[in-house]
């Protein structure tokens, strides 16, 4: 009988807790209302003047921002994404589309989680995908999150979502650069193309090339037809940071360039003759391009197939 007791009074306290679970964290909440699978999960951590105003509207609209937002997992899932939630440590949400260990996958950490007796500020910062930041600007969003205990329950009564721009950070800058140069080489190579289509529309007419911008963009004039469109702005010998030129005309040849015209800018130098292909040099010069250009990668600008089929 005494062993029985002992055993009773040992075992108590893994009973209470069984019974007793510890309260559900600020953190766990958030998980569950935007990850969570039981029915209503989103909108138990709604406060109540929320849902009661959801309810008098009972429009399609807020019905379905709530579907969307208590979707999100299963959206994800869909995908063939992998989730995974953290109730602690330094992560709190990961999303691989990819085998694990592959460094191709959204990660949200927590970068600040500020507990004041019933209230609790989280924010969390997404770290995007390798290959979505080279389409985009190499920023991270941040997303904080408020709530507050009501009736025992975290519910969630501000999201505020911020970017941060590093203006200071060298490698941030660098990439704006880096995008910019690129934006700025495709309207280039686009204008090669066009200079190029004029130059052999001006050379079916009168036997020569032009030797002017200018003198492109009128070729169309003596013909009430019309010799195609021509960029009004290429036309003056400037666009996008570049410097446009023709030179070395006559009824058989002629030289286009295209050079930055800011010097060092790190952005190449492009230009063509009256065989079309369109090259490039990575110093930025026009003589160096025409001396020994590298042809541009037609992979790299998809308008150059288009000329081509």
């Amino acid at each position: 009988m005494r062993g029985f007791v002992r055993a009773v009074i040992l075992s108590f306290p893994t009973l209470v807790l069984a019974q007793n679970p510890a309260p559900q964290s600020a953190r766990q909440a958030l998980i569950e209302a935007f990850f969570g699978t039981a029915p209503n999960h989103l909108e138990r951590h709604l406060p109540d003047v929320t849902k009661k105003s959801f309810s008098r509207l009972n429009s399609s609209e807020s019905q379905n921002f709530l579907a969307e937002l208590s979707s999100l997992s299963s959206q994800i899932k869909a995908s063939g994404a992998k989730i995974e939630t953290f109730d602690t440590g330094p992560t709190i949400l990961t999303v691989e589309d990819k085998p694990t260990g592959s460094p191709n996958h959204l990660e949200v950490t927590v970068e600040r989680d500020d507990l004041v007796g019933d209230e609790d500020e989280m924010e969390l910062a997404l770290h995007l995908p390798q290959d979505v930041k080279e389409q985009a600007l190499p920023i991270t969003p941040h997303i904080t999150f408020a709530m507050k205990t009501e009736r025992d329950v975290w519910r969630l009564t501000d999201i505020t979502v911020m970017v941060k721009f590093p203006l200071a950070d060298p490698d941030f800058l660098k990439s704006i650069e880096d995008t910019q140069r690129k934006k700025n080489e495709v309207l280039i190579v686009s204008a090669m193309i066009m200079i190029d289509t004029a130059e052999e529309d001006y050379h079916s007419r009168r036997g020569t090339y032009a030797c002017s911008l200018a003198g492109l963009a009128d070729r169309d004039k003596p013909r009430p037809e019309g010799g195609g469109f021509f960029d009004s702005e290429l036309a003056t010998g400037k666009k996008a940071g570049y410097i446009f030129a023709i030179s070395g005309c006559d009824a058989l040849h002629y030289k286009a360039v295209a050079e930055p015209a800011i010097e060092d800018s790190g952005q190449r130098a492009f230009c063509s003759d009256e065989h079309g292909a369109i090259l490039f040099s990575a110093d930025g010069k026009a003589t160096t391009c025409l001396a020994h250009g590298e042809e541009v990668d037609p992979k790299v600008y998809p308008q150059l197939r288009l000329g081509t089929e």
